[in-house]
């Protein structure tokens, strides 16, 4: 555990490629349709209501686009910084 600690405190960009992993996750959840990417919440990014407004079809593209770009914008850091430390 103090490896990985050590590994995580000297390589800090590998945050991205856990941000990939959880976003993956994510985007995964939206193309197969599973109930808890679109899960509501009482917060102020309520998927619910942007659900009935848009229907759940649209919110889950509209989803999926920004979610894919999060990826792009994470793994182009990863990138960047790993160039950036060889």
């Amino acid at each position: 555990m103090e490896n990985i600690s050590e590994f995580i405190n000297t390589n800090p960009h590998y945050g991205y490629l856990i941000a990939v992993g959880g976003l993956g996750l994510y985007l995964i959840g939206l193309i197969l349709d599973w109930d808890w990417p679109l899960e509501p919440g009482g917060g102020y990014f309520n998927v619910a209501y942007w659900c009935e407004k848009l229907g759940r079809k649209t919110v889950r593209i509209l989803l999926g686009i920004m979610t894919t770009l999060g990826l792009i914008a994470s793994l182009s850091l990863f990138w960047y910084y790993n160039t950036l430390s060889h």
